[in-house]
C-alpha cells in the first residue's frame, strides 16, 4: 500500500515541477515581450501614445507567445498545459502529467495522472522619472541630447539614465522586471 502512495506522490511531484517550469516560462516570455515593447516605446519611431509607465508596471500581459512557451516547458517535463491565463501581473498555469501512477494493488489507479498549478509573477522594478532640474530649452545641442535621455528610478537604488539610441548603455529585461513563483 505504501508503494501506491509513493507512486502517486512521485507523479504529483512531477506535475508540480512541470507546472512551476511552465508558469516561469510564460512569465519570462511575457517579460521579454514587455522589454521589446519598452525598447519600441523609447525608439525614434515611437508614437506619443506609448504608455511606457504601463509597460514598466508589467500590466496588460499577452496570452499567445507566453502560453506557447509554457507548453514547451511542460512538454519537456512530460506534461500538457490544460490552462494558461494572464491575470494582471501574473500567469496561472495548470498542467496534467502524461505519466500515470502505473500498475498497483489498487484497481483503477493505473491510468491516474496528476494535475498541478503554479503562478508566476512579473513585477516591474522601475518607473520613469522626469529631470526636475531642467531649465527651458535654449536651443543648444548639448541640452537637446540631455533631453533625449531616458531616466528610470528602480528598486534597490539601481537607477538608469541612458540614451535610447545607445544599445550598450540600456538596461536589460532582468533589470526592469523580476519574475518569480508565487507561493
Amino acid at each position: 500500500m505504501f508503494f501506491v502512495f509513493a507512486q502517486a506522490a512521485l507523479t504529483r511531484s512531477s506535475g508540480q515541477s512541470a507546472a512551476d517550469a511552465a508558469a516561469l516560462a510564460a512569465a519570462q516570455e511575457a517579460r521579454d515581450l514587455l522589454y521589446d515593447d519598452f525598447l519600441d516605446g523609447i525608439g525614434e519611431d515611437a508614437g506619443e501614445d506609448v504608455d511606457l509607465g504601463g509597460i514598466l508596471d508589467g500590466l496588460d500581459l499577452p496570452d499567445g507567445p507566453p502560453c506557447a512557451a509554457a507548453q514547451r516547458l511542460a512538454d519537456r517535463n512530460d506534461a500538457d498545459v490544460t490552462d494558461c491565463a494572464p491575470l494582471s501581473d501574473r500567469y496561472l498555469v495548470v498542467v496534467e502529467t502524461r505519466g500515470t501512477v502505473g500498475d498497483s494493488l489498487i484497481p483503477g489507479t493505473e491510468s491516474e495522472t496528476a494535475s498541478a498549478e503554479a503562478t508566476a509573477v512579473i513585477r516591474g522594478l522601475c518607473e520613469l522619472t522626469e529631470d526636475e532640474g531642467q531649465d527651458e530649452d535654449d536651443g543648444g545641442d548639448e541640452e537637446q541630447d540631455e533631453d533625449d535621455r531616458v531616466d528610470l528610478r528602480c528598486d534597490e537604488d539601481r537607477d538608469w539614465s541612458f540614451d535610447p539610441g545607445d544599445d550598450g548603455g540600456r538596461p536589460e529585461a532582468r533589470d526592469l522586471f523580476r519574475v518569480y513563483l508565487e507561493d
